[in-house]
């Protein structure tokens, strides 16, 4: 079980990294001319010839992608095989089944998603698949960094903010993942106000709305309001707290424990230059790479939380 969990933890961090490139391609980031192709997800009707102009663009677009979308699949063909064998072996086992078969269902419902679903029109099938591949990483993450060093006593302050950057953490990973939904990555390029303005706005509730459907114009462009800079700018208020609250539990870990030491750096560092990633998007113009750059250090600072947080129980699991 123990192999086969590190195994899935490795494709997971792949798939999720796969994901992000495919998703931030398709919706236009580094595209050209940026930032006017930002959201160009769908059929253009203006013109008469307008439609093979797009098919023959996106042609052009995808051609990137010839070998992201088929390792993509291959990846998470060889990952469900894996989480399909840690369930059977759980069974026979008799331990771990509780997380053995909630990834098998998390593998089958984005399975289901990727078939059925309605891609990027869809602000709900955005959060799902990036809901889903995260929840996949934090069990898998927990099931082989969950267990703390032998005859380790529990640390109750510790525990309290690794549980609190582990929250926080997870609430910025959501809010990232509906400012991508509602292509709202460029909506500030400012720093470090959005065009003079700070907090979001009453349009924020528009952006955390997941029951509608984007409407596209008719260049093929998703139509879109003041909703997205507020979205961005709440991604940008809780990225601040969201960055002390992991330096706090960072230096928790540090002066907590000399064994305790290079989590609580790699912590930290991982902070920094996340933080640092976001700020260089704005600077430079969002290029895909930074993107995708930062979806896969939130992934990893997502795995460090998760140890910072088993480290911090003692050896039985009580704290």
């Amino acid at each position: 079980m123990a192999a086969l969990a590190r195994t899935s933890l490795l494709l997971v961090i792949i798939l999720v990294t796969l994901s992000a490139y495919l998703r931030l391609d398709h919706s236009g980031i580094g595209c050209e001319p940026w930032p006017a192709c930002y959201g160009n997800i769908g059929v253009p009707t203006e013109t008469p010839n307008a439609a093979t102009t797009y098919e023959r663009l996106l042609e052009e677009a995808s051609q990137p992608l010839s070998w992201a979308t088929p390792l993509h699949r291959l990846v998470a063909s060889v990952l469900g095989l894996l989480v399909l064998g840690m369930a059977l072996l759980s069974l026979y086992q008799r331990q771990n089944r509780l997380v053995a078969f909630t990834l098998l269902g998390l593998t089958v419902f984005l399975a289901w998603l990727g078939i059925y679903s309605e891609g990027l029109h869809s602000p709900a099938v955005v959060m799902g698949n990036l809901g889903g591949g995260f929840a996949m990483l934090g069990l898998l993450g927990w099931v082989v960094l969950g267990k703390p060093r032998a005859d380790k006593p529990a640390n109750s302050g510790l525990r309290r903010a690794a549980i609190a950057a582990l929250g926080v953490l997870i609430l910025q990973i959501a809010i990232g993942g509906l400012t991508s939904a509602n292509f709202a990555a460029s909506a500030c390029q400012t720093l470090p106000d959005c065009h003079g303005s700070w907090l979001p706005g009453a349009n924020t509730a528009v952006a955390l709305d997941l029951t509608r459907v984007h409407e596209i114009g008719s260049t093929g462009m998703v139509l879109g309001g003041p909703e997205r800079a507020d979205i961005h700018k709440l991604h940008r208020v809780v990225a601040l707290l969201a960055a002390a609250i992991l330096l706090f539990a960072g230096l928790t870990a540090y002066r907590a424990d000399q064994d305790l030491r290079i989590v609580g750096i790699g912590l930290i560092s991982l902070v920094a230059i996340e933080f640092s990633l976001g700020l260089a998007a704005v600077i430079s113009g969002l290029p895909i790479g930074i993107a995708v750059a930062h979806n896969w250090l939130a992934a990893l600072l997502l795995l460090v939380t998760i140890k910072l947080l088993a480290e911090s129980q003692a050896n039985s699991g009580t704290a």
